[in-house]
């Protein structure tokens, strides 16, 4: 298992991605280009507070075809949505603590983009959150959340 937010770590998440056919069937068809903004909060060990990580993921035909880590904030003209949120909501989705959905509801995570056509694919977001929290993929070498 690779520590999160490692070269390891962007490399087993794409491969997992890619590894199920229930997400990929559910991923509509077309280019879908969608940015990932974590935000140091203070609590997360692994993102300091007032930084960020920027992530682009780019899914073509119900597959990912790119997943990176990027320097800067990726520009809105290149995107369907845009994810934003504090590292520890993000982590405590990832590690299964907290539910991705109502994250998103109450705007613990913020979401631009398409919002209706957001919703009648729920059913993946919900695949896709499933798949990641019960997959083993990552190791939390400083705590997993809540950070105990």
């Amino acid at each position: 298992m690779p520590a999160i937010y490692s070269q390891e770590w962007y490399e087993a998440m794409f491969r997992l991605a890619n590894s199920r056919d229930d997400i990929s069937q559910k991923v509509p068809q077309g280019e879908w280009r969608v940015a990932v903004e974590i935000v140091g909060d203070g609590k997360s060990p692994y993102v300091p507070e007032g930084t960020t990580k920027h992530f682009f993921i780019r899914f073509l035909d119900g597959k990912v075809v790119e997943y990176r880590e990027c320097d800067e904030r990726i520009s809105r003209r290149d995107l369907h949505y845009r994810f934003s949120g504090p590292a520890s909501a993000f982590e405590g989705v990832a590690a299964g603590v907290l539910d991705p959905v109502e994250v998103g509801l109450n705007g613990t995570i913020t979401v631009r983009g398409d919002m209706r056509f957001l919703l009648q694919h729920a059913e993946m977001v919900n695949v896709i959150f499933d798949v990641y929290t019960n997959s083993d993929v990552t190791e939390w070498p400083k705590g997993k959340p809540p950070y105990a």
